[in-house]
């Protein structure tokens, strides 16, 4: 079981931010880190989660209508508790460059929806590859086009398809888009679709799980899956006792 902290350690500072992403570095145990990119309008790879602002900052209207320096200077943090109020939408070089020596893994979720952000892949790409973190990054999404993109862009980097609903040919659609990962919504991660999944060397992710009686009742065969959740101290006495075993 690897415990991916989702967005950060998002139940503990605002999503997406660098106080998240600082928290969730301070834990040896927490194997990842998963964070969303969108493109700013002067085409930078920023991080955020929501294609509009008003959620998570002061801000109005969609992220890709603003510049990086505008998006930098909107309060990410006042949402979500007011000593937050100095979070700012971070690039992603700048989250990147934070995980980096920590060897932590770092799923990048493109928030790609056909042709909404033109030249996200190779903006994205390049970071890593200019950061030289390619080993060290999944790309994914819930664009299968996206991820055909970033097989073409990079041959060599991990991918992942994300799936939120019912998993039909999915060891098609893994194939198709060249992936070796599937992140799968919580619900349909039965134990029979795991193993067989596993059994055709494809890692498996379950995303979002934040309650402690889920992780009980599936302990077992979640011993070799990622788990992405909000709050990485529900999966920290598991991961710690597998560890000393």
């Amino acid at each position: 079981m690897k415990c991916i902290a989702h967005r950060g350690w998002s139940s503990f500072a605002p999503e997406n931010t660098m106080a998240a992403f600082y928290k969730a570095l301070d834990h040896d145990w927490i194997f990842g880190i998963e964070l969303d990119v969108h493109l700013s309008k002067d085409g930078i790879p920023v991080v955020i989660h929501d294609h509009t602002l008003e959620r998570t900052t002061n801000g109005i209207g969609e992220v890709k209508e603003y510049t990086y320096e505008e998006l930098s200077q909107l309060d990410a943090g006042s949402w979500y508790r007011e000593s937050f109020f100095d979070q700012r939408i971070p690039s992603l070089e700048q989250a990147l460059l934070a995980i980096k020596d920590s060897g932590k893994k770092v799923t990048i979720e493109l928030k790609q929806v056909g042709s909404r952000y033109p030249g996200m892949e190779e903006r994205v790409v390049e970071v890593v590859e200019r950061l030289n973190m390619m080993e060290q990054v999944i790309f994914a999404s819930f664009d299968h086009v996206s991820v055909e993109r970033i097989f073409k862009l990079a041959p060599q980097a991990n991918r992942g398809l994300i799936i939120g609903q019912l998993p039909n040919l999915i060891l098609e659609q893994l194939d198709h888009v060249k992936a070796g990962y599937l992140m799968l919504e919580h619900h349909f991660a039965e134990p029979e679709l795991i193993e067989e999944l596993k059994n055709k060397g494809i890692h498996v992710g379950v995303w979002t799980i934040d309650d402690e009686l889920i992780i009980n009742r599936k302990r077992t065969f979640f011993e070799d899956v990622y788990i992405t959740t909000n709050n990485p101290r529900i999966l920290k006495d598991h991961i710690l006792k597998a560890s000393t075993v």
